[in-house]
């Protein structure tokens, strides 16, 4: 009995001793140049994860660039940080935090604020971002790109700070040169745009849309064929079915225009055969003609998918 009556009065004074302690811990310890100190140290680990604890931030539109591979692969993390607290002001702070970056020395004035305290005793703070860092990524004929070379949706971006990333595009079907951004501050915000060069995997991809359609349109047996930019007119009557064939077939290559990828206007030749009758005389003849137009189109990327939507440039000539 008395050792259980002992380990319980060691168990009180354990106890009163930390409550004791704890106004001075959160002084010393818990405090909110301590906090941002951590989370740069998190960040340095390449630990998203870890970071994440010490913020406070709405709730990320998209994810992709805030994981931990993404954060590891950047080719620059923050190294000797430093924090001091300028102010408190109950349950909010000011922070000025000094870090390096590649080789530059970067200072930032932060904002703290604290969350419920750990086991119900130690303060808690944490850096409050009104809005995420953003990577504004706009690719011309894409809807993706990489940061740190991993794939992620072309647009707004949220990434961690303080970090540098490396941005292009490295696909399959679209390459471009690397830009490398510095993100230094929970406010910044960058705009990248890369305009990629097709590849030859892109060029042979469309080569061969542009073919599926081209003799897709040729088995048609009506003067509209459906769903081509196309097509033969006449006021007379058609006798059955017409026939169509593809005499001179486009050349193929690609034209970045603004943020989209053309396809590069080339002339398509076709032959359409048939029988009509004269609309005045009701006399039946063959008919033999030969239509010239400029075909055109533009060319998505989506991650591995490509699609090629045709698009007809001017008239149709009758040669």
């Amino acid at each position: 009995m008395r050792t259980a009556r002992n380990l319980l009065v060691a168990a009180l004074v354990v106890i009163v001793l930390t409550v004791a302690a704890v106004p001075l811990l959160n002084v010393a310890v818990y405090t909110p140049a301590r906090a941002a100190e951590a989370y740069v140290a998190a960040i340095a680990r390449g630990d998203a994860e870890r970071a994440f604890s010490y913020l406070s931030s709405p709730t990320p539109t998209a994810t992709m660039a805030l994981g931990d591979d993404v954060l590891a692969a950047a080719p620059d993390l923050p190294r000797d940080a430093e924090a001091e607290t300028i102010s408190t002001s109950g349950d909010r702070a000011k922070v000025e935090l000094s870090y390096v970056l590649g080789s530059r020395p970067q200072t930032v004035e932060l904002s703290m604020v604290k969350l419920p305290p750990a086991a119900g005793l130690f303060d808690r703070w944490a850096i409050e971002q009104e809005a995420w860092p953003m990577l504004g990524l706009e690719v011309s004929g894409s809807s993706t790109a990489t940061v740190n070379g991993y794939s992620v949706s072309a647009g707004k971006v949220p990434v961690l700070f303080p970090a540098t990333y490396l941005v292009g595009s490295d696909g399959t079907y679209l390459k471009s040169k690397t830009e490398r951004v510095e993100v230094t501050a929970p406010g910044d915000s960058s705009t990248i745009r890369l305009s990629p060069e097709p590849t030859k995997q892109l060029q042979e991809a469309v080569s061969e849309q542009v073919k599926e359609h081209m003799q897709e349109c040729v088995r048609a047996r009506t003067l509209q064929p459906p769903g081509c930019v196309f097509g033969y007119e006449t006021d007379n009557e058609i006798l059955g079915e017409v026939k169509w064939s593809l005499e001179r077939e486009p050349e193929v290559s690609l034209t970045a225009e603004g943020n989209d990828l053309e396809l590069t206007p080339a002339t398509v030749e076709v032959r359409i055969q048939g029988r009509y009758r004269d609309i005045v005389t009701a006399a039946e003849h063959d008919f033999d003609e030969r239509l010239s137009f400029v075909l055109g189109g533009s060319v998505v990327v989506r991650s591995s998918e490509v699609r090629y939507e045709p698009r007809r440039l001017g008239d149709v000539t009758v040669m």
